[in-house]
């Protein structure tokens, strides 16, 4: 409860504030009594301090370091009896407590003994702690009725203004509004001053109370700040009023508003992801060959857009700066998906490319494959102008680039004739990006070269790619550790790439020269071959070319 109710019960009829009358608005939670000079060490914040003044008494000078100490602790008050021990109290205390709003109260004349004021005192404030209890739940069911009946998160806000007669204003972690009253010269100035002083917050993790100049209120206007989370910070609820509006339970309603609106955020997010994972799901199991149905594909993506006969194409997206750190430390774990705290940044990073996209002129469908983000492109029946397309992906690259800092690469692919074909347009849009990953680009768009020898493969049986890919590199697909398996065929992939040359490969794989040679004896000893013959150089590159075109495989490089 405040101070200044606690004042107006009975108990201290005749007490009277001498000085600090502007922090009586101050939350007083207990009181304790002491009467010695380091009693700061056992006070807590929100606490009332009742004495007799004796140890001031035969130390003055200590008078003004409790008082100093005591603000600092954010402590409610001090209730001191002057006349049981003749106590004066410097003018220069009284004016320093006046500056800073800490509010003395004498309460000599009150006929109680400091021990039965501090337990009817305490008995008051749990009284109203639990008249706060009761008050609390009725205003969380309240909300959280208006949140069934289907109104939603603006129909707590509009709920909050009519209740407390003054604007009140939701917006999210980028301080952009999410629900505010009807839109008025004088509330667009309150959220462009509320922006601003969020900016220069230091915290902005527990509920704050701030004045502002606001030319819409005659008085000074004080803002409440209350941080909306959920498994993250989602926004702010602010609410405007004037001093004169304060009451006790103005900060209890927008707590309870703030959580019934997080948990319906939470409900939303949920809701969210979960058909975001079943999106991401049904496209994995499409580009990885789990379905083999031109018929079931339509089915299960009727929801997503696709249509028979309708051609697609398939752009896939890269963070650059993961890209580099996973090519150069192959043990870093730090994609969007693998890290916990990256999770966040990857949602946020997921609804600026998808924003940002929807200027394009061809609809699409989001979704996503490990780190790679997927734009599936639907193709008009007039077709696509792909240099266009490039230009204009160019210029959302940049634009993204500008507004987050985020650096994406794109590869794409060719035009998918038919829902299966989804899967090549995917395996190309990736190749695509690789090459350009390859010449060492960056924010780059790269459209897929037809007619190379990944083209040729298509046109093979998939078994027999698959045979051919297992034979030859049987010796190393048998080692049991993955990762000295994929480094091994890394090392191999490197060592072709650049001509057979030691050193341009430990340059490329940023390991030692004496490092690469000791793999690939290892690669010629499991494979039983020499890897400079030529016959069997082409027959090994092949055969690392077909790994990205199989089914069912996993990612060796």
């Amino acid at each position: 409860m405040l101070l200044i109710d606690l004042l107006n019960n009975g108990i201290y009829d005749d007490a009277r504030v001498i000085t600090g009358h502007k922090g009586l608005v101050r939350e007083v939670q207990t009181v304790n009594i002491m009467d010695c000079p380091d009693i700061i060490r056992f006070l807590r914040p929100n606490e009332l301090l009742l004495t007799n003044g004796f140890f001031m008494k035969q130390q003055p000078e200590m008078f003004i370091h409790l008082i100093k100490d005591m603000q600092r602790l954010h402590c409610s008050g001090l209730a001191i009896k002057t006349k049981r021990f003749e106590l004066p109290i410097p003018d220069e205390i009284l004016w320093e407590a006046d500056r800073i709003e800490f509010p003395i109260i004498e309460i000599s004349d009150v006929r109680l003994s400091l021990g039965e004021i501090l337990q009817r005192s305490t008995s008051v404030i749990l009284n109203n702690k639990s008249d706060e209890l009761q008050y609390a739940l009725s205003v969380h069911k309240k909300f959280s009725e208006i949140i069934m009946r289907g109104n939603g998160i603006s129909g707590i806000i509009e709920s909050l203004c009519k209740l407390f007669s003054s604007p009140v204003i939701l917006l999210n972690n980028k301080w952009q509004t999410i629900s505010a009253p009807n839109q008025n010269a004088g509330v667009a100035e309150l959220i462009t001053s509320a922006v601003a002083t969020l900016h220069d917050l230091s915290d902005t993790s527990r509920p704050t109370s701030l004045c502002l100049i606001n030319s819409s209120f005659r008085e000074r206007c004080c803002m409440l700040i209350y941080p909306v989370k959920t498994y993250r910070h989602e926004g702010y609820l602010l609410s405007f009023h004037s001093p004169d509006q304060w009451t006790g339970l103005y900060g209890l309603t927008l707590e309870q508003a703030s959580n019934v609106i997080g948990m319906e955020m939470t409900k939303s997010q949920a809701v969210k992801e979960r058909s975001r994972r079943y999106k991401n799901e049904f496209f994995s199991d499409l580009i990885e060959g789990y379905i083999t149905s031109e018929q079931e594909a339509l089915n299960r993506g009727k929801r997503y857009g696709l249509i028979q006969g309708r051609a697609c194409v398939v752009l896939a997206m890269r963070n650059d700066e993961v890209h580099y750190m996973h090519h150069r430390f192959p043990k870093y774990e730090g994609s969007a998906i693998q890290k916990g705290d990256s999770i966040m940044e990857q949602e946020e990073h997921y609804e600026h490319i998808k924003r940002l996209f929807g200027a394009l002129e061809h609809s699409f469908v989001m979704f996503t494959k490990h780190d790679t983000y997927c734009l599936l492109l639907s193709i008009p029946e007039s077709g696509w102008d792909e240099a266009k397309l490039t230009e204009q992906v160019s210029g959302i690259l940049k634009q993204l680039h500008h507004e987050t800092g985020l650096c994406l690469s794109v590869g794409i692919g060719k035009q998918a004739t038919n829902v299966l074909g989804v899967r090549h347009s995917y395996t190309e849009g990736v190749n695509a990006l690789q090459f350009g990953y390859r010449l060492k680009r960056k924010q780059f768009v790269q459209s897929y070269q037809a007619k190379d020898i990944g083209y040729l493969f298509h046109m093979l049986p998939q078994d027999e790619l698959k045979q051919f890919h297992d034979a030859t590199l049987n010796g190393l697909l048998q080692i049991a550790d993955e990762h000295e398996q994929k480094e091994l065929l890394r090392t191999l992939n490197a060592f072709y790439d650049t001509q057979c040359q030691l050193v341009e490969t430990s340059k490329q794989l940023f390991v030692h020269r004496n490092t690469v040679v000791y793999r690939l004896e290892k690669c010629e000893k499991l494979l039983g071959v020499k890897l400079k013959d030529p016959a069997e150089s082409l027959r090994i590159r092949i055969a690392i070319a077909i790994e990205p075109l199989l089914p069912l495989s996993r990612p060796l490089l």
